[in-house]
């Protein structure tokens, strides 16, 4: 099977440095799985204390993940308009040998490994699903070069075909 990957931004999220979200083909029919760590901002913006301890979440703690399964229109509406962050655009890659029970594990795992702002965020956990599934990404630079964990930066590293899903003047998340 020849697979796909697809890297999915919200150019507006983490104060305009942006988010990143993730789907992959399952198989030969027309199902992917998809999703992200959203780790939305539960709190008043003014709280200094509520900002900090919002920079790293362990291990099993609330991060806003969630994951779907669906057809390649399903995803890309959900993405689209979906209950969680929504996204502008995506690069769309092929995968010449999908590892799909690899990546199903790395993206479970991404649920339950909490996030951290400079060693565990959406690049790095999309990083991890689409690494696992086999795809040639960028790896997240190390904090010294912290400037390429900066979504929009990674995103303008990957190869692919780029696609609009929503145009990024559209209002909400």
């Amino acid at each position: 099977m020849l697979g796909k990957a697809f890297v999915f931004i919200n150019y507006k999220q983490a104060a305009h440095f942006g988010h990143i979200g993730w789907g992959f083909k399952l198989d030969e029919t027309d199902r992917y799985l998809f999703g992200s760590t959203d780790h939305l901002v539960h709190h008043n913006f003014m709280d200094v204390v509520s900002w900090i301890k919002y920079m790293k979440v362990e291990s099993g703690g609330d991060t806003d993940f969630w994951i779907h399964e669906g057809t390649l229109d399903t995803m890309l509406e959900m993405m689209k308009s979906g209950h969680h962050i929504r996204y502008h655009h995506y690069k769309a890659f092929d995968v010449q040998t999908p590892n799909v029970d690899a990546a199903t594990s790395a993206a479970t795992r991404t649920g339950l490994c909490g996030w951290a702002v400079f060693t565990n965020n959406c690049v790095h956990q999309t990083y991890s699903v689409l690494e696992a599934y086999g795809a040639n990404i960028p790896t997240p630079p190390p904090i010294i070069r912290g400037y390429g964990l900066i979504p929009r930066v990674w995103f303008t590293h990957i190869n692919g075909t780029l696609g609009e899903i929503r145009p990024p003047s559209t209002p909400g998340l």
